[in-house]
């Protein structure tokens, strides 16, 4: 009987929101075709070769060959406010030539929380920036404004104001440029719907273009909400850790209804019919999650997204194969349960992608070990780089040894992610292509590229036994490159080293990938 009216009441908490939103008389707006192109999109998180973090694998044009095969129609990339943004445009490239669209989400910088009148100045001129350079790219090219505030200092709820200013100014910035280029603009906090009311309305967005127009007349203006349901505050962690939902619907879909609830009220207050776009939402993804529970996770959050018009991009669909919301895998392909969900298709294609996290050498480093303190490591930026803006500099001091290796990370404080998630793989029956640019300062390098299995420590590939000596690094940088046949069973944690021989010597290292072949 208890469940049954468990069940009873989160189905009526379900309805109650159904019903409403979709009836109410909204002031109809011509809105951008790309925005129904964002109810079926994913994240593509990635870095580039001039900038990245390192958890991340480097972008490949493949990556968005898998996505547009999986069925999605849109992507989404982010952009830190002071990069350079040469990369950025060739993902756009990517993505178009593919049928995506495109958002080009922008990282603020943390000092603006400290001094707001110089953010405000920069977060316009660099939008502005960005819209004289891109202006000959298609309305399916959208600018996401600002990526969660929170995350750079704006933590309280009073700030609102102030974050709301950047984006105004930003937006006043586009539109002096180009007054027809999509965007989208998120609420305070980490774009969470409870702040779109009373924060994304004209009360703070006062922007105005082509001889008066504002927020409520902008065709191309949309609005980004993040979510991530049910979690830690709502005493049950489903979506950011491994929690199992458990048979009181109420429990699990209240926390999630009401998000969308919050986003359905605001626009029934401003009514108008402003499209909005969940730009991330997701959930961790392992082998031990139960298939049931994650079916009626995603049915429940679907079918409010489709009753109330409300476009998604999960968070993430590519990053690494370890990464615990990702929803693709370099070896094993998509997530069938999520994507045919999501999109309705089985992919059919299996790119060719590195597996490699930071092979461009970016710093801070948590992806690459080392097993002696005798070795020095460097990171050289600028021309000095091979790749890139970045690359190691590696000293073996003389006498001594050591090795640079590879495997499924922790981060400082010893997390790991989901369980069951690794890093790299080894398909039983695949070949696979290990590469590195790399250079010795006295043109006597001397190193060998190991695999191992991290789960019994063997020895899968020794590239000195299988040349019958040292991989001989040259003065002058070149790419290296050596060929491993899998025969063995499939190893799904597996390390990847590189072996160095008695010093003295120092080595530079750039642009290291594993790709099946």
């Amino acid at each position: 009987m208890k469940f049954s009216f468990q069940v009873l009441a989160a189905l009526l908490c379900s309805l109650s929101l159904l019903s409403a939103g979709g009836d109410g008389e909204l002031r109809a707006r011509t809105n951008a075709p790309v925005f129904k192109k964002l109810s079926r999109g994913v994240n593509v998180d990635t870095a580039v070769p001039d900038r990245g973090v390192w958890p991340k694998v480097q972008h490949q044009a493949a990556h968005f060959e898998a996505v547009a095969d999986a069925g999605f129609q849109s992507v989404r990339v982010f952009l830190p406010v002071r990069a350079p943004y040469e990369s950025t445009e060739r993902q756009i490239e990517d993505a178009m030539s593919r049928g995506l669209a495109i958002v080009v989400c922008l990282w603020g910088a943390a000092e603006w929380s400290q001094n707001t009148e110089e953010g405000r100045r920069e977060i316009a001129d660099r939008w502005g920036e960005l819209a004289r350079a891109w202006s000959r790219f298609s309305g399916d090219l959208v600018f996401e404004i600002l990526n969660e505030p929170a995350g750079i200092g704006f933590k309280k709820q009073e700030e609102g104001a102030t974050v709301m200013s950047f984006y105004n100014a930003a937006l006043q910035a586009i539109r002096d440029v180009d007054s027809d280029r999509p965007v989208l603009i998120g609420p305070p906090g980490f774009n969470d719907s409870e702040y779109l009311d009373p924060f994304v309305t004209e009360q703070f967005l006062t922007y105005r273009f082509d001889g008066g127009k504002g927020f409520y007349e902008d065709p191309n203006a949309g609005v980004a909400i993040h979510f991530y349901s049910p979690k830690h505050k709502d005493g049950l962690n489903f979506a950011m850790w491994t929690a199992p939902l458990g048979e009181d619907d109420a429990k699990w879909k209240t926390p999630v209804t009401e998000e969308v609830a919050k986003a359905v009220r605001w626009k029934e207050r401003i009514g108008v019919d402003i499209p909005i776009i969940t730009t991330e939402w997701g959930c961790w993804l392992f082998p031990e999650r139960s298939a049931r529970d994650l079916r009626r996770w995603l049915d429940h959050h679907l079918e409010l997204f489709t009753v109330h018009r409300i476009g998604h991009m999960w968070y993430t669909g590519i990053q690494n194969n370890q990464r615990a919301y990702a929803l693709f895998n370099s070896e094993t392909g998509w997530n069938q349960e999520v994507v045919q969900r999501i999109t309705g298709v089985r992919p059919r294609k299996l790119p060719k992608v590195s597996q490699v996290i930071n092979g461009e050498f970016f710093k801070p480093d948590l992806a690459w070990r080392i097993t002696s303190p005798d070795l020095v490591r460097e990171y050289l930026y600028g021309e000095e780089a091979f790749s890139g803006s970045s690359m190691l500099k590696l000293t073996v001091p003389e006498g001594k040894r050591g090795e640079l290796y590879q495997q499924s990370y922790r981060g400082q404080s010893g997390y790991k992610g989901a369980p069951g998630r690794t890093l790299l793989h080894l398909l039983q029956g695949a070949t696979y292509e290990v590469s590195f640019i790399g250079a010795s300062h006295d043109d006597e390098g001397r190193m060998a590229i190991v695999l191992e299995s991290v789960m019994d420590e063997k020895e899968l590939y020794n590239s000195y036994k299988s040349d019958g000596g040292w991989l001989q690094i040259g003065k002058d940088k070149r790419k290296y490159v050596r060929i491993y046949r899998h025969d063995g069973k499939t190893e799904m944690d597996v390390r990847l080293k590189f072996k160095f021989g008695v010093g003295p010597q120092v080595l530079y290292l750039d642009q290291v990938e594993c790709t099946r072949r």
